[in-house]
């Protein structure tokens, strides 16, 4: 018999493997790039092909973590979201996966877990959902 608790996803998430994670850690402080300034920033301590930050930067812009303008012959790239935005972003697929894959399972699990939280780190917790729905309306 087989156990159908697990599913498939239909599109993959966007994640950051380590060089995009490089890559974005130079792009998120900036305003817009090019993957020539990007580039040269990684060549002190990640020495990579041009083409292969052109690429990289390229399946970001595809992720819709990174969007493009051209002027002339130069794309022109800007992140689309802010660190935090990504983190949250990132949280809230997990969350949403483990919950589509496992139901009330994981809730109650999620609710369990929470009996092991010291009432400092709780109330915070309380605070950042009260300030997330806030946001929301």
């Amino acid at each position: 018999m087989q156990n159908n608790l697990l599913s498939v996803h239909q599109e993959p998430e966007p994640q950051l493997g380590e060089l995009e994670a490089a890559i974005m850690q130079i792009i998120w402080p900036q305003e817009e790039v090019t993957v020539r300034s990007v580039w040269q920033a990684l060549q002190p301590t990640r020495p990579l092909a041009y083409t292969t930050v052109m690429t990289v930067m390229s399946r970001l812009a595809q992720k819709g973590i990174l969007t493009t303008r051209k002027q002339g012959r130069t794309y022109h790239y800007k992140a689309a979201v802010s660190p935090q935005q990504f983190v949250e972003q990132q949280a809230h697929r997990a969350v949403q996966d483990v919950i589509d894959n496992f139901g009330e399972v994981a809730i109650a699990q999620f609710l369990r877990a929470l009996d092991s939280v010291d009432a400092e780190r709780l109330a915070a917790l309380r605070k950042l959902v009260k300030e997330e729905s806030s946001d929301e309306t």
